[in-house]
């Protein structure tokens, strides 16, 4: 009986010790101990994951309700994952199939599923799609702590400041602040200083010109809004396999008043990897064209990174 009781009591102790609560946006999260079967529900979580070494058992990775699927960058890494649906439209009982101890979500766009999900396994909410980088940074931490790659997650972000310190030698100081959108056949939306890619070239040392509109992190603008502001360095995120909006408005008088226009520093980067990756493996290849591309020194970009 005796080794029976000191056995139970280890026990005890030890699963009291793996116990873990996290906040999250849409409340504070208990569990028991760290987790082995996650479903993320966004391309941010699942880069998250696979860079702590950890395989999602599902993940968001199709392309129904017009989501363009998992950036290039990402899905010679998903092979092994399930795919739950799309983003927008995951699939409720594709999630459950694979019974998940966690649901990582997004808390703007899956804001009107999050109940449901939660029902179905333990769910924690971030702010991917509108978060910036520190926001995306502390989400790094927390992900680590609940699956139990706490001291991965640190590692990686130490190796992420080493990395950002690196790419901040080749920046221009004397640079103009720049303008950053996402470009499509029909919208022309500006990412502030609290978007993920606006704060994480503020980050590398470039000036932003854009706060947030509101709480709004990212908003639609006009080529004659784009003109009042004038930039002198445009840094534009389109899709090689579509006809961006700028191609229209390039015949437009007013595009080649634009300082940037006339100074050559009219950036193009591919807005699959830029801005829907956002997770630790995105942002190495992001600083790798940052340097690449000469926005950092301010200087007119090579044909690979330039508007064509």
């Amino acid at each position: 009986m005796t080794s029976t009781f000191f056995s139970l009591s280890a026990l005890a102790l030890l699963s009291s010790s793996l116990a873990l609560t996290v906040k999250h946006e849409r409340g504070t999260l208990e569990l028991s101990a760290p987790v082995k079967r996650v479903v993320a529900l966004e391309y941010s979580f699942i880069d998250t994951l696979l860079a702590l070494g950890v395989t999602p058992v599902g993940g968001t990775l199709g392309t129904q309700g017009g989501d363009r699927g998992a950036p290039p960058y990402l899905r010679a890494l998903t092979g092994k994952i399930t795919a739950t649906g799309s983003r927008a439209q995951p699939s409720l009982e594709a999630v459950l199939a694979l019974r998940p101890q966690l649901i990582i979500a997004d808390a703007f766009v899956h804001s009107g599923i999050y109940p449901q999900l939660a029902t179905l396994a333990p769910t924690a909410a971030f702010q991917s799609r509108r978060g910036s980088l520190d926001d995306l940074n502390a989400q790094t931490l927390v992900i680590g702590r609940l699956v139990g790659r706490e001291a991965a997650a640190k590692q990686l972000l130490a190796d992420q400041q080493s990395l950002i310190r690196k790419a901040k030698a080749f920046v221009n100081k004397k640079a103009a602040p720049f303008v950053a959108a996402v470009v499509t056949p029909n919208s022309f939306t500006v990412h502030s200083n609290q978007s993920f890619v606006g704060s994480f070239l503020e980050a590398l040392g470039r000036k932003n010109a854009l706060s947030p509109k509101g709480d709004q992190t990212q908003y639609e603008l006009s080529l004659e809004g784009l003109v009042a502001l004038n930039p002198q360095t445009l840094v534009l995120f389109t899709a090689p396999d579509e006809l961006p909006v700028t191609r229209e408005w390039k015949k437009n008088p007013l595009w080649q008043k634009l300082s940037a226009v006339q100074r050559g520093r009219v950036y193009v980067f591919d807005r699959d990897n830029w801005t829907r990756g956002r997770g630790p493996v995105a942002l190495k290849l992001m600083v790798a064209q940052a340097i690449e591309s000469r926005l950092l020194l301010d200087a007119a970009p090579p044909s690979a990174f330039r508007e064509q």
